[in-house]
């Protein structure tokens, strides 16, 4: 009997190994999404890097979702992936949502809106996770509130005072409510972005009508270093 139990509790050390390396790797890719705000450093004023800005994220893109489609078919073995989830064996992974949300705030929305909502998913969500396994699920969403909140007013100080409060607590407002969505065809690293975008998306455009320029200079300007 003892020979037999040796290596089920070997096995099971093993496993739990494993699971807690998947876990801080998610978390540590999460973290290193905030590296994408590196974009708005690069200039658009010479030509070749203007190329690459334009080319090179919904490039990668495509080749993820291409990836994505031939694993959950089985052409790919789910193996190669490591830090996939249970429930995502069988759907697209979390890191295209991810990667899908990133490539759409950078084409489609002004940086204003952009760089605090990747922050939020790539730094207000795992903050929020750990806290919702330590803490709990309400402790959580109110911790992930506030440092949402932080990054919305960081990017959003140069504006009037109460533009900048409102459009922080919308966008903070958003966040949560983005990280909270639990669908299988549909996954928060996805909604804690495009969430907040949508909705400051929608307050700009209501204040804008009534003459009100809303929009703060943005926070980050191109390199000026020689290339």
């Amino acid at each position: 009997m003892k020979r037999v139990m040796a290596p089920i509790s070997s096995t099971k050390k093993k496993l739990q190994s494993l699971d807690f390396d998947a876990h801080w790797y998610r978390r540590v890719f999460h973290a290193f999404g905030s590296s994408f705000v590196v974009y708005y450093m690069l200039p658009d004023t010479i030509e070749w890097i203007a190329f690459l800005k334009m080319w090179v994220p919904i490039s990668v893109l495509t080749l993820a979702f291409f990836l994505e489609i031939a694993r959950v078919q089985g052409v790919i073995s789910g193996s190669h992936f490591f830090g996939l989830r249970m429930y995502e064996q069988k759907r697209v992974g979390s890191y295209l949502f991810f990667a899908s949300g990133i490539v759409i705030l950078l084409y489609f929305f002004p940086q204003q809106i952009a760089v605090p909502c990747i922050l939020c998913a790539c730094l207000a969500d795992p903050i929020m996770g750990e806290a919702r396994y330590r803490f709990g699920k309400k402790e959580a969403y109110a911790i992930g509130f506030l440092v949402c909140l932080l990054f919305f007013v960081v990017t959003w100080y140069k504006a009037d005072l109460w533009v900048m409060m409102v459009a922080a607590f919308i966008g903070s407002i958003g966040a949560v409510l983005g990280e909270s969505v639990n669908a299988w065809w549909l996954d928060d690293d996805f909604m804690i972005q495009l969430t907040p975008a949508l909705l400051l998306l929608m307050f700009l455009i209501g204040v804008e009508a009534m003459g009100v320029t809303a929009l703060p200079e943005p926070v980050i300007y191109p390199s000026l270093l020689p290339w």
